[in-house]
């Protein structure tokens, strides 16, 4: 097993699972065996990523990606109240910043992917930055907030991260974050065949236990967490289905995408809460 410790509790002891995935034996968290280095991180999310790799087409599902955020953007301030400035890490094309922003949000964000930051910053006029969280000029004290929406699983190292969130956040500060919840039940019952098991992109798996031991361990206190209603496309359904599907499921995607028109599937979309998407809000006492 990978000699490494575990980011939710510091344990070292390690069991396989699955084909790719290990997990602590003294806390249970589950992350791959293999982790990329920061430059083959970085190769992950090209514009390729967000238009048919893992996205079907990001930029064209952009009102299902603003739907999501306008219902995240009222959860989060009905747990933490009103929000003067925020931070988002992974912040991709820029839709979350904008959300934000319409709402009064002093924001600004950051990601790898130079496409995506481009049409951020240059098409949307938001402030936004390409490259590393790590390596970004941020004063503590500056940010109220930080999030990081679908972004902790693709982390190799997602402990630095929520550390430095932690130094640089003011005393009250919040942390949101949403990611999959390997705990639930249909996660549990899916077993390898969850779909949202796909290392090289995927390599982190909280649990709602996980993460609060996680978030604690940098000083964060887990103060509410709920499954995440989203809002898809069925074009976007049926092209993730079948790059990520399984058995039944994939091949009905493939005949569902050969029978219905383009236009009827990129217009047609749909809500739906798994209860696999968790959304966690953590303090700084």
């Amino acid at each position: 097993m990978t000699a490494r410790t575990c980011v939710a509790c510091g344990g070292a002891s390690w069991s396989p699972l699955w084909t790719q995935l290990q997990r602590c034996g003294a806390c249970g968290f589950v992350t791959a065996r293999e982790l990329p280095d920061a430059a083959a991180i970085e190769r992950l999310y090209g514009a390729a990523y967000f238009a048919g790799e893992e996205y079907a087409d990001y930029l064209g599902d952009r009102a299902v990606h603003e739907a999501n955020f306008r219902r995240r953007f009222a959860r989060i301030t009905a747990v933490a109240g009103p929000l003067a400035s925020l931070y988002e890490i992974g912040c991709a094309y820029g839709f979350w910043l904008a959300t934000a922003a319409a709402h009064g949000v002093r924001a600004a964000g950051i990601d790898v992917s130079a496409d995506a930051v481009r049409h951020a910053r240059d098409v949307l006029r938001l402030d936004a930055a390409c490259g590393a969280f790590e390596d970004a000029p941020l004063e503590p004290g500056a940010w109220q907030a930080f999030c990081m929406w679908d972004t902790l699983e693709h982390l190799a190292h997602p402990q630095a991260h929520v550390a430095r969130v932690a130094s640089l956040l003011p005393r009250g500060g919040w942390f949101f974050a949403t990611t999959g919840d390997i705990g639930a039940p249909l996660a549990r019952r899916q077993g390898e065949r969850w779909r949202m098991i796909h290392p090289p992109t995927h390599l982190q798996y909280f649990s709602r236990d996980t993460i609060a031991r996680f978030l604690a361990r940098h000083g964060l206190e887990l103060v509410h967490v709920e499954s995440v209603p989203m809002r898809r496309s069925l074009h976007g359904t049926l092209v993730g289905l079948e790059r990520f599907g399984h058995g039944a499921g994939r091949t009905l995607a493939r005949a569902a995408s050969a029978l219905l028109p383009g236009a009827f599937t990129r217009r047609a979309g749909f809500t739906v809460d798994l209860g696999d998407i968790m959304l966690a809000c953590a303090r700084k006492p």
